[in-house]
């Protein structure tokens, strides 16, 4: 351990919990398969001994003294360390609804900016009581119970717009249990305009014990044996562990916003969620998906290539990159392959204005040029309908098309091929809510763009990468350049 916040009598404290998620951190590759564990072994833990297990009261005496505790903790232990990932694994009883936005995530919220850190927050355990069937193999069967279950949405503070909340998926290689199905105690999302939660879904044990596999995860407790377990809890330290990995491999000073993009933009659906029956509700399920571990995500392959921008966005200006589409995926005049889109800004936040706190859309365009002259868009949401994004309503454009959250994830598959140009132009724009103003800093943000071939087979980033080097871009392994800006 390299670093402890000391704050509970040893009398007072239950390290059962906290044991179990520093031991995933720690071994759980070991313990776990590599497809349940992705990281490799060893990682520094920093202890944050301020929840008492009993005699609240005593150390707090008001509700929420608790996260002032936490504030402190967070800003020391930062100064005499570095950290930057604290996994949350602590819910409140009570339930995210639509429409309001919780005091602990406003919260979690500032401090995450305030200390340029981020908290990964656990989605939250449904009551024994309300617990769900196991989650079928049939994608109807599987409506259903979502359909017939009730009081299993996200717990305060998962909604944290600021942060990563975390969804749990059952074991593979269980006898019985569907392999990556949303485990039957995982809370799910409700529809917010705080963008998409849970971000992101892990390995959280399956709820439903095997005879012999138990629930199919595994770690160490207080006394250092091993022993299974099952909770959202569980899911949320392999996603910081991936995250921390992430800041740890890359050189230099390397932003929340790119880490987190990082983690979505190479994050996949689950298989059972991939059926065009479960694409409006998976969702609120999964988030943006399964996170790859930090060496898939920064090795990447010879069929793809991903460009990282992060910069700030100023008032009265539109940042652009133009580039010319890989030659290898350009059949008979036409762009093939298939392109995905992520970006995550900092936009701020005021909760005076209820649903609307989000002030400002940080949206990011992938465009083609056409033979008038002008650019087309030619990704989709990724969770759009079929039959576009969601339409020219608002409320469509913010179901569907991730407006005015902080997270958004394009992509399309361009299967036919798109003409009739070979220019392409990366664009980074935003709309401000009435009366409000870009601060004159600027709002960070990370665009990730990645263009690969879907059959493996092209040589896009050795194609696409002399290309940008005949043009004058320079490219740098994201490893030892934490920040790859485009020209304005």
């Amino acid at each position: 351990m390299q670093d402890r916040w000391g704050l509970i009598s040893p009398e007072d404290k239950d390290e059962h919990h906290g044991s179990f998620i520093a031991g995933l951190a720690v071994i759980g590759r070991d313990l776990n398969k590599n497809n349940v564990c992705k990281e490799l072994n060893g990682c520094y833990i920093i202890d944050l001994d301020i929840l008492p297990a009993k005699f609240y009261d005593s150390y707090y005496s008001k509700p929420l003294e608790f996260f002032n505790e936490l504030e402190i903790a967070v800003q020391e232990l930062k100064a005499r360390t570095g950290v930057r990932i604290f996994n949350f694994s602590l819910n409140v009883e009570e339930h995210v609804t639509s429409s309001g936005y919780s005091i602990p995530a406003q919260i979690l919220d500032k401090i995450a900016e305030d200390n340029d850190v981020i908290f990964i927050i656990s989605a939250g355990n449904t009551k024994p009581t309300q617990m769900r069937k196991e989650w079928p193999a049939d994608p109807v069967a599987a409506l259903k119970t979502l359909v017939a279950t009730r009081s299993d949405s996200l717990k305060v503070p998962a909604e944290s717009c600021r942060n990563i909340s975390v969804s749990a998926l059952n074991p593979p290689d269980i006898n019985g249990i569907v392999a990556y199905g949303l485990s039957n105690y995982s809370c799910r999302g409700v529809g917010s305009r705080t963008g998409l939660k849970p971000d992101l879904a892990h390995i959280g044990g399956a709820g439903t014990k095997h005879v012999t596999e138990g629930y199919g995860l595994f770690s160490i407790n207080e006394h250092g044996y091993i022993e299974d377990g099952c909770g959202t809890s569980y899911a949320a330290p392999n996603v910081a562990k991936t995250i921390a990995a992430l800041e740890n491999s890359i050189e230099g000073d390397v932003s929340r916003e790119t880490l987190i993009a990082l983690s979505v933009h190479h994050a996949i659906i689950p298989e059972p969620f991939k059926d065009r029956q479960l694409s409006a509700v998976a969702k609120h399920l999964v988030g943006f998906g399964m996170p790859q571990s930090s060496k898939e995500i920064l090795e990447g392959g010879d069929n793809a290539i991903t460009l990282v921008f992060a910069n700030r966005i100023t008032t009265g200006r539109k940042l652009s990159f133009s580039f010319t589409w890989p030659s290898c995926l350009v059949k008979n005049g036409k762009c093939t392959g298939k392109a995905r889109l992520t970006i995550v800004s900092t936009p701020p936040l005021d909760y005076k204005y209820g649903s609307e706190f989000i002030r400002v859309n940080i949206d990011a365009r992938l465009r083609q040029l056409q033979k008038d002259g002008k650019y087309k868009g030619r990704l989709e949401a990724i969770y759009a309908p079929e039959t576009g994004e969601g339409g020219l309503y608002e409320k469509d454009q913010i179901e569907h098309a991730f407006k005015w959250s902080p997270i958004k994830v394009y992509e399309k598959k361009f299967s036919k091929g798109v003409g009739p140009s070979t220019d392409w132009r990366l664009d980074v724009e935003y709309l401000t809510r009435d009366g409000e103003r870009i601060p004159d800093n600027g709002i960070p943000f990370t665009a990730i763009l990645t263009i690969f071939d879907p059959n493996e087979e092209e040589p896009v980033f050795n194609d696409m990468r002399q290309t940008l080097q005949s043009i004058g871009v320079q490219t740098v392994d994201i490893k030892t350049a934490a920040r790859i800006v485009s020209r304005v």
